[in-house]
């Protein structure tokens, strides 16, 4: 038998911006209906996955409704509530963030989607490297497809693979030893998701212990970090070069490592948010160029997300 949840969120919450505002939620599993202003998706349980549909029908500040697919448990209720918190940070306190910049909380810009797990992330954050956009949502959706059937896969789902059953399936190419390094020490106990997402952890010992996981150099774990809540990072990738020349009209020169000083300044005053202040800048331009991201589809706007495009 279905059940049918209740979650209350923050008064300034609207699950329309909080769920896009960031890439990941046009990537597999996570389904936007656009007309229906739902989130639908699995979310992985001891049992099972479960089929949700997250809604707000009562709009900003109102609960939202989730609908499952069958009847939990009451741990299993906790479990999943717990899944969407993380996925659109109901639990963060963005007041700093709101008083240092008018124009976002104008905007309604604070919460940026995520995934409702670390390994989801970690694994989004690896599949986003080196690679376009088309191709990391072909990824995702492999993943999802042919490994976790219809879910996104957990780590002891992975774990069993061989790098070249992985590489073949999902096409993730040299990614495929990474993600399976990761889920076998997730699934080991060696990678601890609660020491990771612990409030006691600084950013700087995040970042140390996130550069030694096979894969992650200095974009990758900067872009962990803030989905872990930590914004004082700036993930600086070509994406990062292309928007700011756009923005600031400069010349892109032949080495773009020569724009990190200029990037950093201008984002340094917006501390400790300047992943925010950044990503407020560069989603309201998507915006503009693509209109309200809660209105776009993902097989169209998915593929648009490429620097030929995005000049």
């Amino acid at each position: 038998m279905p059940a049918s949840l209740t979650l209350r969120v923050p008064a300034d919450f609207v699950l329309k911006r909080a769920v896009c505002s960031y890439g990941y939620f046009l990537l597999a599993p996570n389904v936007w209906d656009r007309r229906q202003q739902t989130l639908t998706r699995p979310l992985n349980l001891p049992d099972g996955p479960v089929a949700v549909v997250v809604a707000q029908p009562a709009g900003r500040g109102a609960s939202l409704k989730l609908a499952c697919d069958r009847r939990l448990s009451r741990g299993e209720q906790t479990l999943l509530k717990k899944q969407v918190v993380r996925m659109l940070r109901t639990d963060e306190d963005f007041t700093l963030w709101n008083q240092l910049n008018p124009s976002a909380r104008r905007r309604g810009f604070a919460r940026t989607f995520r995934s409702p797990t670390l390994f989801e992330d970690l694994v989004k954050t690896i599949t986003g490297c080196n690679v376009t956009w088309r191709n990391t949502m072909n990824m995702n959706r492999l993943l999802v497809e042919r490994i976790g059937k219809g879910a996104f896969p957990t780590p002891e789902q992975v774990a069993r693979l061989t790098p070249s059953r992985l590489k073949e399936s999902c096409r993730v190419g040299y990614r495929a030893g990474r993600i399976i390094r990761l889920a076998r020490g997730l699934d080991r106990g060696e990678i601890d998701p609660a020491w990771f997402e612990s409030p006691k952890r600084g950013t700087s010992e995040l970042r140390e212990a996130l550069l030694e996981l096979d894969g992650f150099g200095p974009y990758a774990a900067a872009n962990a970090l803030q989905l872990l809540g930590h914004y004082d990072h700036l993930p600086i990738d070509t994406e990062t070069y292309r928007h700011f020349c756009h923005v600031t009209g400069c010349e892109r020169p032949k080495n773009d490592k020569l724009l990190d000083p200029l990037i950093h300044q201008r984002y340094d005053h917006l501390r400790p948010y300047q992943f925010l202040a950044f990503w407020f800048e560069i989603w309201s331009d998507y915006e503009r160029r693509y209109g309200r991201a809660w209105t776009w589809d993902p097989a169209v706007t998915g593929a648009n997300f490429t620097a030929s495009v995005l000049k």
